[in-house]
């Protein structure tokens, strides 16, 4: 079984930052395995390319946040086909060029990354107006 290899790769909740696209698709069947298996998932910060996307980019640049429109829009050297391998390469290399992207915000680290992701967020709250 590869789930306690996954584990032991990943370590401890509080030093690690699990990136992935589209994270609640991955990480439901990652969680689900672990409850099938008995064991607990842990509680680990978890970065969403797809979020990051959503920060970053306009509609003007990218459509959609798929990843292969992301890795097009970043010209990554793999495109992602569906498959484990060539997702994760594409993955990476759009964080990549999201990071690029950052640097512009003065995001450098992970804690003002996160933060930048919720303040994001707030400050899109606060435009909706009281009456919705």
């Amino acid at each position: 079984m590869v789930l306690p290899s996954l584990l032991e790769f990943l370590g401890h909740e509080d030093e690690t930052v699990v990136v992935a696209h589209n994270a609640p698709f991955d990480l439901g069947f990652l969680k689900a395995a672990a409850q099938t298996h008995e064991y607990s998932w842990p509680k680990y910060q978890v970065l969403d390319t797809v979020k990051l996307a959503r920060h970053l980019l306009t509609r003007d640049e990218v459509y959609d946040c798929k990843l292969s429109t992301l890795a097009q829009f970043f010209e990554t050297p793999i495109q992602p086909t569906h498959r484990a391998l060539d997702d994760a390469h594409s993955t990476v290399a759009v964080l990549h060029g999201l990071f690029e992207r950052l640097g512009s915000f003065e995001v450098d680290t992970v804690e003002k990354l996160f933060n930048f992701l919720s303040d994001k967020k707030k400050k899109l709250r606060e435009k909706i107006p009281k009456e919705f």
